[in-house]
């Protein structure tokens, strides 16, 4: 009898029952694994950022303060944490999660936000702190030449910090928010913002590195004329150019080669040069015919054209570059400076600088030419005080950049390649091209009465935003002038303005990019006031009032703007730089 050979068991390794769910075990274990190092390494990275974050409040503090004992070690804390970051967010691992759906856009966000940090510490906080604490203006005693190598230093370090922000925020603008956890993305957002706000510190930094390289002659030979504006006979740019220094400057080297004031200009004949037919019809031919109404249109190009144009009629010298500056600057320059004593004796501080130039001046010696002669040697006396350079640089960087800020200081060089580092500042005199990423409306004033009355001019305005279309929205702009004399005072005709007896003040307003007037009331008229004309200028609606008053009289504008649609950012306002600063209330219509 036959007998069956039994059937050997399969191997328990062998078995489906055994292996699908020792590989799904596997896996999950693997899995586990993976998430559990992933875990420990974004909390590892999320500490080491939070850490770089409260360090880099603290170098802002010490910065601010000038500790520069501090900045080495916070720097270097800065950069550990840095480092350690953005390395955890290197490894294979890391890498591999973001493929992983949901996880991986968590772990794209949290990296760039680390190498995002580690690349500012290497390229813009290290090398920033190592300049700092040596910078320092030093001069040739044989030659008087500035040692510019600093300068140049710094512009190479913000050119270098400007592209790491740029790549920084466009990397994090591919991160899609929508699919990442709520905490990753709140921290990409915030630091977006912080990029943004890196990014406008860093272009008035380098605005400002500009403007000291333009004076020092840092990229070659250059004709400069630095033009004192006269903020008590008001134009939009801050006023006419009551003295004007012509340098030359090369490779540190400045030299003066002659000081001329507004009399040295023909008045009544129009410079040869050619400008927009809406700027004669805002500024009318006074614009090119008179050097006082030069800095008119709130263009400084346009003023840089004229007063080009007037130096070669006068003197048949072609400018390199313009540099604007007023006593309101001049004022925050004192801080830094110290007192400085005029040749004629009086001494001008950070505290009297605007009163002694723009008002005291006028009554203490009479007559146009004897006030325009003290202009003239008070700002030659600032101009030596700082060409010494001998205070702390710092505080005079802080100085210029607050003068940038409020349109007191502005810089315009015939080079595109410099011009086109104070692109997007205050600094370059010009209204933006675009609303976005702010939609910046004008109000500027200009005095028409040929007097010195503006040291007592006030002005407040209300802008009221209108966002219920949010594509094209509406601005209203609502802006109130009066004069504020001590009670019972009484000027000099020439300060009165011999013209009228009245104060003549023309007030312009300019609406967003491409966009139109829809209205423009004159709400209180003052003795009187006229609208007109309306036209497009600068690429904006621009409406001008010519606003008549007497002392105790206010006269009060509105203008209506509406925009086309567009990107549209933050409303802001841009004036003129008054001596008593233009109080600025925005508000938001109501919708519904």
């Amino acid at each position: 009898m036959s007998r069956r050979r039994p059937t050997p068991r399969p191997s328990r390794f062998r078995t489906a029952r055994f292996w699908v769910p020792t590989a799904l075990g596997a896996t999950l274990l693997a899995f586990v694994v993976f998430g559990s190092v992933l875990a420990f390494e974004a909390y590892s990275v999320r500490g080491d950022i939070e850490h770089a974050r409260a360090t880099v409040a603290q170098l802002q503090v010490a910065a601010a303060q000038r500790d520069m004992a501090s900045l080495p070690e916070l720097g270097d804390d800065l950069a550990d944490s840095a480092t350690r970051a953005a390395e955890r967010t290197e490894s294979p691992l890391w890498r591999a999660g973001e493929f992983v759906p949901v996880l991986g856009e968590n772990l794209r966000g949290v990296r760039f936000v680390a190498e995002s940090v580690d690349g500012l510490s290497r390229e813009l906080v290290s090398p920033a702190i190592e300049l700092a604490s040596s910078f320092t203006l030093t001069r040739d005693p044989a030659t008087g030449a500035f040692d510019t190598s600093p300068v140049s230093a710094a512009r190479d370090i913000l050119a270098a910090a400007k592209q790491n922000v740029s790549d920084a925020a466009a990397e994090l603008d591919g991160v899609n928010t929508d699919l990442t956890l709520q905490p990753v993305g709140e921290a990409v957002d915030e630091y977006a913002g912080v990029l943004g706000d890196m990014g406008r510190i860093l272009d008035q930094s380098e605005a400002g590195i500009t403007a000291l390289s333009t004076l020092l002659g840092v990229d070659g030979p250059a004709t400069i004329v630095l033009a004192f504006l006269n903020n008590a006979e008001l134009a939009p740019l801050g006023g006419g150019p009551a003295a004007q220094l012509l340098l030359t400057v090369d490779s540190g080297r400045v030299q003066v080669v002659e000081q001329v004031s507004s009399w040295d200009f023909a008045v009544g004949t129009p410079a040869p040069v050619e400008v927009d037919e809406s700027a004669r019809q805002l500024y009318d031919e006074i614009l090119t015919s008179n050097i006082n109404a030069s800095f008119s249109r709130p263009d400084l190009p346009t003023a840089a054209k004229i007063l080009d144009a007037q130096w070669q009629r006068i003197r048949g010298i072609q400018l390199d570059g313009v540099i604007s500056i007023d006593p309101i600057a001049l004022a925050m320059m004192l801080q830094a400076t110290g007192p400085v004593t005029v040749s004629s004796g009086e001494v001008l501080d950070s505290s009297n600088a605007v009163s002694m130039l723009l008002n005291e001046s006028y009554l203490r010696y009479d007559g146009h030419t004897e006030a325009d002669d003290f202009f003239e040697r008070a700002t030659s006396a600032v101009f030596d005080r700082v060409m010494a350079a001998d205070y702390d640089v710092w505080a005079m960087a802080d100085a210029l950049m607050h003068a940038a800020d409020y349109g007191s200081l502005m810089v315009w060089s015939a080079d595109p390649k410099i011009e086109a580092f104070t692109t997007g500042t205050r600094l370059q005199g010009t209204l933006p091209k675009t609303n976005d990423p702010e939609t910046v409306l004008g109000v500027y004033f200009r005095d028409r009465s040929s007097s010195k009355v503006d040291f007592y001019l006030h002005a407040d305005t209300v802008v009221t935003t209108n966002s219920c279309d949010a594509k094209a929205p509406t601005y209203t702009v609502e802006t109130r002038i009066w004069f504020d004399f001590p009670p019972g005072i009484e000027l000099p005709d020439f300060v009165e303005g011999e013209f009228f007896d009245f104060y003549r003040t023309e007030v312009f307003a300019y609406g967003p990019v491409g966009g139109s007037v829809v209205d423009a009331t004159v709400l209180e008229a003052g003795t009187a006031t006229a609208t007109g004309p309306i036209v497009d200028d600068l690429g904006r609606p621009a409406v001008k009032y010519q606003v008549d008053l007497v002392r105790g009289q206010t006269g009060v504008v509105r203008s209506t703007f509406a925009g086309v649609p567009g990107e549209y950012g933050p409303t802001i306002v841009r004036s003129t730089p008054m001596i008593n600063p233009m109080r600025i209330t925005m508000q938001d219509a109501p919708c519904g």
